[in-house]
Parts: C-alpha cells; sequence; structure tokens
C-alpha cells in the first residue's frame, strides 16, 4: 500500500489543498517558513496522532474551525481485506474506494472549542458508492441485510442458496442485483463507527492496515528524552511490531472476547437487581497502539549522554538508522509497509555524511514496500531525484501556500530557488536513449583499437548522456545544451518514427551544433554479433538471421534467462545489462565484420569526430 494523495483543509496556513505523491521518493522543497514541515507534520498526525493537535492549528481563515486531513493510498487487490467472520470480501467488492479507485481516509477536527479531545476528532471514508438503498450496505447489521435482502426474494434467483448469517454474502448477493447501468454512483462518507464490519469499524484497527509512517524532524528538544535520539528506536519498534502483527491481533481480539464476555455476563446479572440501569450499559473496548506500550533508548559508554553530544554525531543516529534499513531486504518489514520522512536529512552534516544520507534514502525509496519523504535546501538532494518526486510549495500575493503544478515553472522556481547548475561542462555530448547504449557504445570504443582511435570516448571533453533521465539534473542539462556552444551528437534506435523525425530535424540545423544517426537496426543489442549470444545464454538463434535487423533480442531472451528472478522488470534489465556490457567487452573487429555491422558502426565514430574537432576549432579561436 503506497500513499499517493493529501488533502489538507483548514489546517494551518493551507486552506484548501491536494497534493500528489510519488510511490518511491518525494521531496519537498521550499523557502523558508513557506510550509513544508506542515505536510510533513499533518502526515504524522493522521497516521500517529503526535504531536496532539491544536485549536491554534487550524487556518485563521476558517469560517466554521474545522480541520480535514485526508490521505488516499494506492491499494492492491491482496491487501486490507475486510473479513466479515470466515467470509473474506475486499475493499473493491464492497465499493469503498474513492472515485480514482484509492482507499481514501479522512480526519475531521472540530476546533471550536479551547481544547481538542477525542470527542471532537472523527474518522470516515470517502467512498464512490452506488446509490442504491438510503444507507450503504456496509452500514447495515445482520438483521437490516435480511429484511432489505427478503424485500427482493422473488428477484433472487439463488435467495435459498445465500448465506444468511454472513453480512458479505448478503451484501454481494444485494449489490449483484440492485447494481445495473443505470446506477448512479456518488461521492460520499461513511463514518467508520457507522461500519459494521470490525477489521475496520475503529480508528485503531484500521491504522494497523495501513504504512508505519517515521517522522525525524530537524528541531530538536536538548533533554534526556531527546526525540532525536528516541525516534529511531521507536521506529525500530514499530517495525517489530508490525511483523508481529497477526499475533499480536489474535492476543488482542482474545482479550476483547474474553472481556465483553465476562462483561456481558455482569450486566446480566445486574439485570437481576435493575433491569433499567442494565439495559443502559455496554462494554466498549477502548484500544490503545501497541507502539504505546514499549519505550526504548540508547546508552553510552563513557558517561556522556547522548543528547549532550554535538549536533552532529545526534544527526548520525538517523544516518545509521537508514542505512541499516537500507542493508535490508525488502520483505523485512513483514506484511506492513513503511514511510520514512525525514526534515532536512543535511543538516550538521559534513558533505561526505550528506551523500551516504542521500545513497541511503535512494535505496530504501526503491524497496517495493517502503516509502520516503523529506524536506531540503540543498541542492544535491533536489538533483538525484526524478522531477514527479518534487513538491514545490511557493506563497501568492495573499502569501498563501500552494503546490505548483506546471513541470516547467516548478522546475524553473527549484533551479532558482537552490541555486542549481549544470554537471556537464564538456565541448560535446553523446545523446542516447538509455544506460545500456551508454554501455554498448562505451565499450564498443574501448573494446575496438580502430573505433577507439578514430575518436576516445573516454576523454574528458566528451560526455555520454542517457536522454531517458527525467532527474531534475537532466532538466538542467538538457536546457544547458540549448543556450551553450556544447555540440550534441545523438544516436537513437532505428526503429521508431519519432526518432527519425528528431534526426531529420536536427540535422537541418543551421547552426550546425547538432547532429543525429538512427540506427539501421532496430536497437544496439542487434549489433552485438549472434555468436557471442549464443555462447553467453546457451540458445540457438542462427535460425533468425534473415530477420535479425528487427529481431527482438531481450524479448526472445526474457523466457530462457535469468529464470530466477521472477521481477520481469528486473529480469528485463539483467538481461539487457549483461548484452550492453558484458558481452560488448567480448567483441572484436572480426566479429563485427562478420556480423555486417563494422563498417556502419565505424561511420558513428567518424561523424562523431567531425563534430568533436569543429568543437574543438570554435572554443580556440
Amino acid at each position: 500500500m503506497k500513499l499517493v494523495k493529501l488533502f489538507l483543509k483548514g489546517f494551518r496556513g493551507y486552506e484548501n489543498v491536494e497534493i500528489d505523491f510519488n510511490e518511491n521518493i518525494n521531496v519537498i522543497i521550499g523557502r523558508n517558513d513557506v510550509g513544508k514541515s506542515t505536510i510533513l507534520e499533518a502526515l504524522n498526525y493522521f497516521f500517529n496522532e503526535e504531536p496532539k493537535i491544536d485549536p491554534l492549528d487550524c487556518n485563521i481563515n476558517s469560517v466554521d474551525k474545522m480541520i480535514e486531513i485526508s490521505a488516499a493510498f494506492k491499494v492492491n487487490e491482496n491487501e486490507l481485506v475486510l473479513l466479515d467472520a470466515t467470509n473474506p470480501t475486499s475493499l473493491k467488492d464492497e465499493f469503498l474506494l474513492n472515485e480514482e479507485g484509492y482507499l481514501e481516509i479522512r480526519k475531521k477536527i472540530n476546533a471550536t472549542n479551547k481544547t481538542i479531545t477525542n470527542k471532537n476528532i472523527s474518522v470516515e471514508l470517502v467512498v464512490n458508492h452506488p446509490d442504491i438503498h438510503d444507507n450503504p450496505l456496509i452500514t447495515l447489521n445482520v438483521t437490516a441485510l435480511k429484511a432489505l435482502l427478503n424485500e427482493y426474494e422473488k428477484e433472487i434467483s439463488d435467495y435459498d442458496e445465500i448465506n444468511k448469517t454472513k453480512k458479505a454474502d448478503m451484501r454481494k448477493a444485494l449489490f449483484k442485483l440492485l447494481i445495473t447501468e443505470e446506477t448512479v454512483f456518488k461521492n460520499i462518507e461513511i463514518p467508520l463507527k457507522k461500519l459494521q464490519d470490525e477489521s475496520v469499524k475503529s480508528w485503531t484497527k484500521l491504522r494497523e492496515n495501513l504504512p508505519l509512517f517515521n517522522l525525524f524532524q530537524s528541531d530538536r528538544t536538548n533533554t534526556d528524552g531527546d526525540k532525536e535520539v528516541q525516534d529511531p528506536m521507536k521506529a525500530i519498534t514499530k517495525e517489530v511490531l508490525g511483523s508481529l502483527q497477526p499475533e499480536l491481533d489474535r492476543i488482542r481480539d482474545e482479550v476483547v472476547r474474553r472481556v465483553e464476555e465476562i462483561g456481558g455476563e455482569t450486566i446480566d446479572k445486574l439485570k437481576d437487581f435493575n433491569d433499567e440501569i442494565a439495559n443502559q450499559l455496554t462494554t466498549i473496548p477502548d484500544l490503545k497502539s501497541w507502539d504505546s506500550i514499549f519505550k526504548f533508548s540508547l546508552d553510552t559508554d563513557d558517561d556522556i549522554p547522548l543528547n549532550k553530544r554535538g549536533s552532529g554525531v545526534r544527526r548520525l543516529i538517523l544516518l545509521s538508522y537508514f542505512r541499516a534499513q537500507a542493508e535490508k531486504s525488502r520483505d523485512s518489514h513483514g506484511n506492513n509497509n513503511v514511510i520514512y520522512a525525514i526534515e532536512e536529512p543535511e543538516t550538521s552534516q559534513h558533505p561526505d555524511y550528506q551523500k551516504m544520507i542521500i545513497d541511503s534514502l535512494k535505496i530504501i525509496s526503491k524497496q517495493e514496500n517502503s516509502q520516503v519523504f523529506l524536506t531540503t535546501h540543498t541542492p544535491e538532494i533536489a538533483k538525484m531525484v526524478d522531477k514527479d518526486s518534487l513538491i514545490v510549495i511557493s506563497k501568492d500575493e495573499q502569501k498563501k501556500p500552494y503546490i505548483l503544478i506546471d513541470d516547467n515553472i516548478k522546475v524553473k522556481e527549484i533551479v532558482t530557488t537552490l541555486g542549481i547548475l549544470p554537471t556537464i561542462y564538456s565541448r560535446m555530448v553523446i545523446c542516447l536513449e538509455g544506460k545500456n547504449d551508454i554501455s554498448f557504445l562505451r565499450n564498443i570504443n574501448r573494446s575496438i583499437p580502430e573505433f577507439n582511435s578514430i575518436i576516445d570516448l573516454d576523454n574528458p571533453d566528451i560526455s555520454l548522456y542517457e536522454l531517458g533521465g527525467s532527474r531534475l539534473i537532466d532538466w538542467v542539462n538538457m536546457n544547458h545544451f540549448k543556450k551553450s556552444n556544447i555540440k550534441e551528437f545523438h544516436l537513437y534506435d532505428g526503429d521508431v518514427q519519432e526518432h527519425r523525425d528528431a534526426v531529420n530535424k536536427m540535422n537541418l540545423d543551421s547552426e550546425n551544433r547538432r547532429y543525429g544517426i538512427c540506427t539501421s537496426k532496430k536497437e544496439m543489442e542487434n549489433y552485438i554479433p549472434i555468436s557471442l549470444i549464443e555462447k553467453e545464454f546457451e540458445c540457438h538463434l542462427l535460425g533468425f538471421e534473415a530477420e535479425w535487423d528487427q529481431f527482438n533480442v531481450p524479448e526472445y531472451l526474457f523466457g530462457i534467462a535469468f529464470q530466477q528472478i521472477s521481477d520481469k522488470t528486473k529480469r528485463k534489465n539483467a538481461i539487457k545489462g549483461k548484452l550492453n556490457a558484458a558481452l560488448t567487452l567480448q567483441v572484436t573487429p572480426e566479429l563485427l565484420k562478420e556480423h555486417g555491422v563494422y563498417e556502419e558502426i565505424k561511420g558513428w565514430f567518424i561523424q562523431m569526430k567531425t563534430l568533436y574537432e569543429d568543437t574543438f576549432i570554435k572554443v580556440n579561436n
């Protein structure tokens, strides 16, 4: 389960805002006091209710003094299954997802009083529900469902086969009968307390199915309970408890069952004394989170309290925690997803340590069950992520914060705010579609002396650049090319008409700054001699010689190579990596000539040399 949206209404500076999140890493950028920390603190309150929300957190322009914090989650088919006794049913089948197909949960906080208690807070599901009854079926008890089912007894062919003791079965039958092509679906809110399913009836139980949210803030209190030290231990505790969740749930449910049973017996006995009082009583469990029961701390061996050490050392506690997480396998968290949120990870750190933190965050964010959120003021962090991972906050003329949506405006604001400069200062860049193409071209150039003598691609004045990159720095670099006298040589796969059109257009450039070539074969893998591929992958390809120019080599190898890798994307990347890295280092001029591609590849390097030498002359004149 991944957090994909946040909605804030009436919370601090935000009057009404919707924020889209990347499923891997999110970098929140903006000037000081613009509202970056507010987003993380809103999420922390949503997940953990920490710190306690205050009436002063309500936006000063709010008329009704209500705060709304809503979160939307992308849910897999097998996640968050509702249990009706022994009968499983999904959120999708129960029509408990919003219009976009996400699980949306809204917390409403009434801030009209001087203090906020649990009575002022409500939690509801925001759903796109079929309008087939006065109330959503999930809110009806067994008796009400039976009565509704009886109304349609003659219209339901398998009426006698429906289990009338299972609410999910009865709801399923009613949905099947009443939902038609004419059915209207409405966006409605369903309070959790009205749900009849025990697995999500309380916020405590529903929250156990959501990702664990761990927030590490930049501002720390200097006490013996320093949160900078405590938070990592608290996060670790949450993870351990998450892996034990099924056992803990069984214990909790058994305790609730026994207490309710004994409580019911007690009430029955009370009826002998006063039936009126007994009828007014019921057993209501006040459930607490498991992590509130446990507390751990770190200690030192030299009698110097950890919270008295320098801020850089204390921040390294966080670094160590993140690095430890990065080294774990993706299954280390059990069934729970984990969200890591950190404010300004660069604070008080030497540049070397900053890089270590960034690398760890990148590794964590790529794990299937992890998501990373962070705020930053350093360009180094912003440069490392894709543009769609960047969340940029600005203020309008009325000093109200808002989220920049337009990519061009967003990127320009980041570049201006953080002072990001291009990282390429070469005289010529060779632009290719992806990393594997770069590996192919560089290795071919290194392996074949005749090619290397034409132009050496290891020359520091030449950069090989991946056009498929979507990082912020890629945008900065590409924009820099246009405004400089850097020459660009483009080499594209020839199987795409769009590539051929782009090459024809750039070759007509009157400035003679850019030149492009499309390959005659489908892609770089088709230039690798067939004999090398057969030997490496133990396969037979000679039967495909006639169609080799357009033969999809990686797709063919997908069915026979790296079968131990179940993930399709990773298997494909492993195959392409082996082809373009290991095999290209084994290529010889004779093999290329036998394969009929030697002269074409040689022509690429000749064109590169011509463009480069022209650049060299211009720069030195």
